[in-house]
């Protein structure tokens, strides 16, 4: 039983990690601890999810993922998500592989294809192809450290991205995460995550440029984690978030 719940804590950004380059949502874990993605390797569970963004119908997102181990080192990540409403949607269809190299590391590639929708004739539709590259290593038991790569969707902006963080549990209760990405200009990420009973998960954390506050809970019950978040935008406003984890 505290195997299953250590899973079921690391879960969603494991299935983040990857898609979160090509604009994929955030699960709601990931969302209350500032958007943190640092991947643990989980596998055999699937996670669904859905964001009403600043409480818009329109802005909403809807997502299903899957991770499962394939060989013996391996590990298969695959993941749909929609975004938007019948006059303009994004879908996007997520392959991704990893891999131990060793003891402590692990490293993977992934694709994502994305398809543009607008319900006007004056516009065309647009599709996108997206590879992204990743490795993790994990230093100590309780300290680890990701990096990832990956080409932008569409054409707004610098071509690429990158994001690098690190996860440092100091007691078996508290998580620490602190995370850096490039994009249009560099972005901190921090968030922490406390666990109470090994059941129940409370969450806080930021971003930066702009400014960007966090906070959400979890519940674990079997193979089942439920997860809450909020987000508060200084001008656009809250976005809630909820995601449903099983592991099998």
């Amino acid at each position: 039983m505290r195997r299953m719940l250590i899973v079921l804590l690391l879960l969603l950004p494991a299935l983040q990690a990857f898609p979160q380059f090509v604009y994929v949502p955030l699960s709601a874990r990931s969302a209350a601890m500032g958007g943190c993605l640092i991947d643990d390797g989980t596998t055999r569970c699937v996670a669904m999810g859905y964001r009403s963004g600043f409480a818009t119908a329109g802005l909403s997102t809807a997502r299903l993922d899957a991770s499962f181990p394939l060989g013996q080192r391996g590990r298969l990540h695959a993941g749909y998500s929609h975004f938007g409403d019948a006059d303009y949607a994004e879908h996007q269809a997520l392959a991704a592989y990893s891999m131990q190299i060793g003891p402590r590391v692990e490293v993977g590639i992934a694709a994502a294809y994305s398809l543009q929708a607008v319900a006007d004739g004056h516009y065309r539709n647009r599709h996108y192809l997206a590879p992204a590259a990743m490795a993790r290593i994990s230093f100590t038991p309780r300290l680890q450290a990701m990096g990832l790569v990956g080409t932008r969707p569409w054409d707004e902006g610098p071509p690429w991205r990158l994001h690098v963080g690190m996860a440092y549990r100091a007691v078996n209760r508290l998580l620490t995460l602190v995370e850096v990405e490039s994009e249009e200009r560099w972005r901190l990420r921090m968030g922490f995550e406390y666990c109470y009973r090994q059941h129940f998960f409370f969450r806080a954390g930021l971003a930066t440029a702009p400014l960007v506050l966090s906070a959400g809970a979890g519940i674990a019950y079997g193979r089942y984690l439920i997860d809450i978040s909020a987000e508060s935008h200084p001008v656009l406003g809250l976005t809630p978030q909820i995601s449903l984890a099983v592991c099998f």
